[in-house]
């Protein structure tokens, strides 16, 4: 138990760790709808944020009951870890292409940096207090990086969501624009 612990310590905060290599530019780098291909990515991040707060949730409810075994939330900690690396994996392609989305796409993306590094750093915290703590998940200590992993993943979520729901209006606008514009010039 200890040492697969010790394994999810080390490389709990991989957002930050993990190197992103940006290859150089190629000729289809020129048409390459970079703004669609990050909305995709808010798509896949949305999906993996939500699962990460009902990880979150699980955890927290977990710490009310005096009769769960580290174990149990070892393991909750562990699928919370991987929902927290593979947002950190979308977030290296985020971060190579942030210089040539919209402003707004830019935002998301460092939004969604700075939190997924919130939730990292938290993760990794719960993870050491409660291997040198498994009796005592009552503490405030780890309740208190539980409520942060509740809060930015709900945060997390949130954001995510509406920056899908405006990339769903903002494509909609486009359409709609050019369908008025294709009259207008017949």
């Amino acid at each position: 138990m200890s040492v697969a612990m010790s394994a999810a310590t080390a490389s709990a905060a991989v957002p930050e760790a993990q190197a992103c290599v940006i290859g150089t530019p190629t000729a289809a780098s020129n048409t390459w709808d970079f703004k669609g291909e990050a909305n995709a990515i808010f798509e896949d991040v949305q999906a993996e944020a939500g699962q990460a707060q009902d990880h979150a949730y699980t955890l927290r409810s977990l710490a009310n009951d005096p009769g769960v075994s580290w174990q149990m939330h070892a393991d909750q900690l562990l699928d919370l870890k991987g929902e927290i690396n593979d947002i950190g994996s979308k977030l290296c392609r985020l971060e190579a292409i942030r210089r040539v989305v919209d402003p707004w796409q830019q935002r998301m993306i460092d939004q969604i940096v700075a939190t997924t590094r919130l939730m990292a750093d938290n993760e990794q915290d719960a993870i050491v207090f409660g291997d040198a703590h498994r009796l005592e998940m009552w503490l405030p200590t780890y309740q208190a990086y539980l409520n942060n992993l509740c809060h930015e993943a709900t945060s997390l979520t949130h954001s995510v969501d509406k920056a899908v729901k405006f990339a769903g209006v903002s494509k909609e606008y486009q359409k709609l624009r050019g369908g008025l514009e294709a009259k207008g010039s017949s």
